[in-house]
């Protein structure tokens, strides 16, 4: 029924509509030389995990999850996607301890201007059988009702969501007068040893204090590199207070040997203020690998 009124009021009565993403990118007003005058710091959504929380309906871990969860805005009404996997490309959730999806959005920043909605369509792979044989794992919607919330300082909040198989949780945060930050990883030397390298990014803002959202994490496998050098981050787009400062963490190891006298591991931050528009650089050094992170900072309509 939930659908059906989408396709109704905002699909154009295409039904595959329902399913498309956001078309609207992040950056969108980087770069100047001139910015529109409506443009301004706005309440947005940090999304910072989705777990599986419990199990019921006789499921046992592990699981082969795929599907999609989706939030919509205001903004444009459509997907934008938090995960997405297809049957052939699960992921396994070992325990309670690994039930962690590993989201890879949203794309762009999540506008609080109306009710923004989660879009939950979550199914669990059983082997040696078709997809008609797959198990529901979870299978609803819910909002958040920014409108009610009056406080001044941003905060944290714990939504549960239970179905016949499971109890889905996510954490999420209302951030006050915030602008949007694009963050991308780039190796840009290598003065010797293989370049090979596991590592865990992070990034929080001031304003939400002990949260983290997570960039990537290679569980100690090898971060994958494109030959212009740029690391392959699963999550790129965060928010961050207007008056706060963006903190990004990288945890890494050399992989693969080298110089024994090298630092073969770090744990490093990087602080940014954050910014109406343009970029922000800096540098993390481990061992003979240089990465430059650049923060595209944006305004929000």
């Amino acid at each position: 029924m939930y659908r059906e009124e989408w396709i109704i009021s905002y699909g154009k009565n295409d039904a595959n509509s329902f399913y498309k993403p956001t078309e609207l990118h992040p950056m969108r007003h980087t770069d100047g030389p001139l910015l529109p005058t409506f443009l301004m710091p706005r309440d947005t959504m940090e999304v910072f995990f989705v777990k599986v929380a419990r199990l019921a309906g006789g499921l046992q871990w592990p699981l082969d999850v795929y599907g999609d969860i989706a939030l919509r805005d205001s903004l444009d009404h459509m997907r934008n996607y938090l995960f997405r996997r297809d049957r052939n490309n699960c992921q396994t959730l070992t325990s309670p301890q690994d039930a962690f999806l590993e989201l890879t959005g949203p794309s762009r920043a999540v506008l609080l201007l109306d009710e923004p909605i989660f879009e939950i369509d979550l199914k669990v792979k059983v082997e040696g059988s078709s997809s008609s044989h797959d198990k529901v794992l979870c299978l609803d919607y819910f909002g958040y009702n920014n409108i009610a919330y009056r406080g001044t300082s941003s905060y944290a909040k714990t939504k549960e969501v239970s179905s016949d198989n499971c109890t889905m949780e996510f954490k999420f945060a209302h951030v006050k007068r915030s602008v949007e930050a694009t963050i991308t990883a780039r190796m840009i030397r290598i003065t010797s040893g293989s370049g090979s390298f596991s590592a865990r990014f992070t990034a929080h803002t001031t304003s939400i204090i002990g949260e983290d959202v997570v960039l990537l994490d290679s569980q100690g496998r090898e971060v994958a590199v494109a030959e212009d050098g740029e690391v392959a981050l699963q999550r790129r787009v965060v928010v961050v207070g207007e008056q706060c400062e963006l903190v990004i963490g990288m945890e890494a190891m050399l992989l693969g040997g080298g110089d024994a006298a090298e630092n073969t591991s770090i744990s490093h931050k990087l602080c940014f203020y954050a910014r109406s528009a343009f970029r922000s650089r800096g540098y993390f050094v481990i061992g003979s690998i240089r990465i430059q992170i650049v923060v595209g900072w944006s305004l929000l309509p």
